[in-house]
């Protein structure tokens, strides 16, 4: 209640009444507090416009204060300590006990309209302040609050108060019900993020976060809240949404936001995201199930191939606990010798002999057959697989090329690298051990890359190609003309050849021929055989596809038209 007209003037507490944010009554301790000279100098401000203007422990923002606001409103009053600076620009800290008050008070009414002409009593809700200065030790207690509340990494609001404020938002929205006012919560997992971690150190990886933080804030309103959940995931939670077309908008921006290049440390770096949404009241009426949703929606995401978002739809709980199942089934496949590689020939154009063949990766699944790599590498790659497998699939491949070498079949065996397996920091060292176990000389062996791995990761790229090529092994690009590669630095690379993708290989010669892909695979058989690469193109189907390519001047193929045309038959059925 309003205290009395002259205990209100004559206390030595500061006190001020408040309309929503804005100040409309102080009394005298007030204008002394804040060194001013008269009430003039602070009503119609908010108490945030005598905050400072740099983030710190206990500087009040607007949505801290209006989440300081619905607590006082739930519980009667709330207290906290304010750094804030006085009218002559030293700084102040203040204790604040802000208490609210019930809009029909008429004691109130004709002081809280002084301000306010116009507006219905309705509109605003109504606050009286507390305020008493204090020394060093609040604001020591200031900071460790801030601490406890805050991730120390991005400075970031952390789980403990990413809690309370979405306790206040879902509340909010509770009152405000009949205005189908929503909150929607975003779960943000950041995409490979571990490889960084990895390959360029915690360091440049404590950076990026940071980095990532500051552009998740610039993508939200002052009401939302963006909050770091440790590692590489944050949630963002929407307050006082009206439609779900608002959320939408805000994952988009996210996306873009956190897509652009990064420079940290000297690495340029690129980034993308997988965003989970769940929208209350739609998706669940408490935090936790909330939370679970939005989380269950992230992984649909990355099943999804990554880089997007998803709003929760209750089927996707039983698509994320099939792919837990096969991630499952996924870790006892290597010691129950589920997988088999099947070689695919890599064939002379000039003199139509075989030359190489590319090991390429099954799954004996017992229950659904014989998986392609598509149906669960990436299912592999989020469980961490990737090595392991890419270990096995290097160890089997070079033994298979030593044992077509004692038979008299000396081919080079071609091995698809991940991002995961080129990124890791003793790839060297693995394929030197596997050739040495398999006793294989280098030559018969050759590694393929996309280019992907060398436009994202140039200078670990160039150093791990040139261990590479220190082991004397051949080194391939491959779905050459998918990427983003610059192509003036392939010839900083030390490759031996590149595979033209199949998408292009399938619009010349033949039906469905497309005259725009023509230029295009000229275009690279001279550019590479330029940079002196041999050149192979992938994916050859037919008599059409493969007669262009031999009068166009391209080195080699591989594809299905090499078995069906009979090129093979004198390897005895070693190969596909």
């Amino acid at each position: 209640m309003w205290p009395d007209p002259q205990l209100y003037l004559h206390t030595s507490d500061a006190l001020a009444l408040l309309n929503d944010e804005r100040i409309v009554d102080v009394n005298p301790a007030a204008v002394q507090l804040f060194g001013c000279a008269a009430p003039a100098h602070m009503l119609g401000y908010r108490l945030v416009d005598f905050s400072p203007l740099q983030q710190a422990p206990g500087v009040l923002s607007a949505p801290t204060l209006a989440a300081l606001q619905q607590r006082a409103q739930q519980r009667g009053n709330v207290r906290f300590e304010w750094q804030c600076v006085r009218r002559d620009g030293r700084p102040l800290w203040v204790d604040v006990l802000m208490t609210a008050f019930e809009r029909d008070d008429r004691r109130l009414l004709h002081v809280a309209m002084r301000e306010t002409s116009g507006r219905q009593q309705q509109q605003f809700d109504i606050y009286m302040a507390l305020m008493e200065q204090v020394a060093v030790r609040g604001r020591l207690a200031a900071h460790a609050r801030h601490l406890a509340e805050h991730d120390f990494l991005t400075n970031l609001p952390n789980r403990v108060l990413l809690l309370d404020r979405l306790r206040l938002a879902l509340a909010a929205a509770r009152r405000n019900r009949r205005q189908r006012r929503m909150v929607a919560i975003l779960f943000i997992d950041l995409d490979r993020f571990k490889l960084i971690n990895d390959t360029l150190g915690h360091q440049v990886g404590d950076l990026l976060l940071r980095e990532v933080a500051e552009r998740l804030v610039g993508c939200v309103r002052g009401v939302d809240t963006v909050s770091r959940q440790g590692g590489d995931e944050f949630v963002v939670v929407l307050a006082d949404i009206g439609g779900i077309d608002q959320a939408a908008h805000v994952a988009h921006t996210i996306l873009q936001a956190l897509g652009q290049d990064y420079l940290i440390a000297g690495h340029r770096l690129h980034l993308s995201a997988s965003i989970g949404i769940s929208i209350f009241p739609g998706d669940g009426d408490d935090i936790d199930t909330l939370i679970k949703h939005a989380d269950l929606a992230m992984y649909h995401v990355k099943a999804g191939g990554r880089n997007g978002f998803e709003f929760f739809s209750p089927q996707m709980n039983a698509q994320i606990l099939e792919r837990v199942a096969l991630e499952n089934q996924l870790r006892g496949a290597l010691e129950q010798g589920q997988f088999v590689l099947e070689y695919q020939a890599q064939v002379d154009l000039a003199s139509l002999s075989p030359l190489a063949a590319e090991a390429l990766l099954r799954w004996r699944h017992p229950q659904q057959g014989l998986l392609l790599p598509q149906d669960f590498m990436a299912v592999a790659e989020d469980a961490g697989l990737m090595l392991p497998i890419g270990d096995w699939v290097l160890t089997q491949a070079c033994q298979q090329a030593a044992h077509w070498r004692a038979s008299g079949q000396p081919l080079v065996v071609a091995v698809n690298l991940s991002r995961t397996e080129f990124l890791q920091k003793n790839l060297v060292d693995k394929v030197a051990a596997a050739l040495a176990a398999a006793r294989l000389p280098p030559a018969l062996l050759e590694l393929e890359l996309t280019e992907a791995i060398l436009m994202q990761h140039d200078g670990v790229a160039a150093a791990t190609l040139d261990g590479l090529r220190a082991l004397g092994v051949r080194l391939a690009l491959d779905d050459f003309g998918t990427g983003y590669t610059r192509v003036g630095q392939l010839r900083d690379y030390p490759l031996d050849k590149l595979k033209i993708d199949t998408s292009f290989v399938s619009g010349v010669g033949g039906e469905g021929a497309a005259a725009v892909h023509v230029p295009v695979v000229n275009a690279i058989i001279a550019f590479a055989h330029k940079l002196g690469l041999a050149v192979l193109a992938e994916g050859v189907e037919n008599h059409g596809q493969f007669d262009f390519l031999r009068r166009n001047g391209c080195d080699q193929y591989q594809g299905r038209y090499a078995r069906a045309s009979g090129q093979l038959d004198g390897l005895s059925g070693l190969l596909d």
